[in-house]
């Protein structure tokens, strides 16, 4: 009994050092958000001690972090939550290297779509929830290509794309999908660009910008795209028409690298995160913008770790 109770009190001492093992809510709560975020975050824990990426939500009304997977040897990331709001797809490198998989929206049933030697990465629903684009070092630096739910079955979308094919998003009605790729020029660099996919054609066009961009999102009516804009340091959010015409820039912190775009379904309000620094000394936290960029950005989650990629739950 006393090495029972010894044990506790050495458990207790070790959260109390390292703080709450759950991604942190700023105080006091932004009020009259309604919602969920699907998000994933390294924050380091007693189960996590080395800052695996793993995958929680955040209750827009009340502030309330939840943790949906956890472990010490694996990563969990890039969740995205299913049309109907019941699933919720990832990638993981559970079993060896980067794979997809679906779980409940709870963090239950744990389900392994895709089984490759090489990784596969940033899986996106198709709306009629049968599938997913995603995409796949199997055969290029990265091309996209799409998993069916009920046979596991692989379709390539795109072959050996110049500069990769990456962060891919589907629209709304299921017939684009936009994506990212090193095809911009600039000087003697390659940057990222924002190109569109015609499912029914396979043809793809690129999306003019003054500087780089990547991780677009489609607007909930399918007519504009949000995403990074990386002609300036900090990044900041551009919001286009889906052609890439009346380009506009969100207002953010100007002192803060902005980054992840994702639409409220209601397209009044994009989430995202936010960083002081970038690739070195990077500390992500969540935020939300209002699109028609009326109120000034505000802060979801504080404290160490990196809360990134939050995903609106439909």
């Amino acid at each position: 009994m006393l090495r029972s109770l010894l044990t506790a009190l050495v458990i207790s001492a070790t959260l109390v050092a390292q703080g709450s093992p759950l991604p942190q809510a700023v105080a006091p709560f932004a009020t009259g958000l309604s919602g969920t975020l699907v998000f994933m975050s390294d924050r380091r824990a007693p189960d996590n001690p080395d800052g695996r990426n793993h995958i929680f939500t955040l209750d827009l009304q009340s502030g309330r972090v939840t943790q949906l997977t956890s472990g010490r040897n694996h990563h969990d990331q890039h969740p995205k939550w299913s049309p109907d709001g019941r699933r919720i797809s990832f990638v993981s490198s559970r079993g060896g290297n980067f794979d997809l998989y679906v779980m409940n929206a709870d963090g239950t049933n744990v389900t392994r779509l895709t089984d490759h030697p090489a990784n596969d990465f940033d899986p996106i629903w198709m709306p009629d929830g049968q599938s997913l684009v995603f995409s796949s070092e199997r055969d290029s630096r990265s091309d996209l290509y799409r998993v069916w739910l009920k046979d596991r079955r692989v379709d390539r979308l795109t072959q050996h794309f110049v500069g990769r094919a990456i962060m891919p998003n589907v629209s709304p009605d299921g017939t684009r999908v936009a994506f990212a790729a090193q095809t911009l020029q600039r000087l003697q660099f390659w940057e990222f660009q924002i190109h569109v996919l015609d499912l029914a054609t396979g043809q793809t066009r690129a999306l003019d910008n003054t500087g780089g961009a990547c991780w677009p999102s489609w607007s909930p009516d399918g007519k504009r795209i949000a995403n990074v804009l990386l002609a300036k340091e900090p990044s900041t959010i551009q919001i286009r028409n889906a052609d890439g015409g009346g380009a506009r820039e969100v207002a953010t912190d100007p002192k803060l690298w902005t980054y992840y775009p994702d639409w409220s379904s209601d397209a009044k309000w994009i989430a995202l995160s936010v960083s002081p620094q970038h690739h070195e000394g990077e500390d992500w936290d969540l935020a939300i913008v209002p699109a028609d960029g009326s109120a000034p950005l505000r802060k979801l989650t504080t404290g160490p770790g990196n809360d990134r990629l939050p995903d609106w739950k439909p």
